[in-house]
């Protein structure tokens, strides 16, 4: 016959063994897993405040206007494109009333920009913006977007 004491130090054995599993397993579900990949969702070296604008310029890019009161107000503004291939991207902007004006350009894999303005609080801004399906510039669609985002 089976000594109870055995018995309930086999058990005691077995939870804290079991416990450190536990608490792996805990841990593993506060780890934050990455979302499905959302072609409107802002990629990595994102612009301060909320996204306040998101408009389409291709099949597999689209313009992205975000704002915060912060400074002032600030608008940040820049163009996406949702393929991880090397293409043209370019975004310009310019505050109404004033001479800023801003713009990035190149070959980039996932976006121009993004260019800040700060001290727009009631002010208006405007955007243009290109993107091409690879490298030549040449091939680009387009899109403006004037007075627009007045803060």
């Amino acid at each position: 016959m089976e000594n109870p004491m055995d018995i309930k130090r086999i058990s005691s054995n077995a939870a804290l063994i079991s416990a450190p599993a536990v608490i792996a397993l805990a841990a593993s579900l506060l780890i934050p897993t990455p979302a499905a990949a959302d072609p409107m969702a802002p990629p990595t070296g994102g612009c301060p405040g909320a996204r306040v604008g998101t408009y389409r310029l291709s099949g597999s890019s689209h313009i992205e206007i975000y704002y915060s009161p912060a400074h002032g107000g600030t608008n940040c503004v820049k163009t996406v494109s949702e393929k991880t291939s090397r293409r043209y991207l370019r975004v310009w902007a310019t505050v109404l009333g004033t001479s800023k004006v801003n713009s990035d350009e190149g070959l980039y894999r996932s976006y121009a920009g993004p260019i800040t303005f700060t001290g727009t609080a009631r002010r208006c801004i405007s955007v243009a913006a290109k993107a091409s399906p690879g490298t030549n510039p040449a091939n680009v669609t387009k899109r403006s977007l004037d007075a627009l985002h007045c803060g």
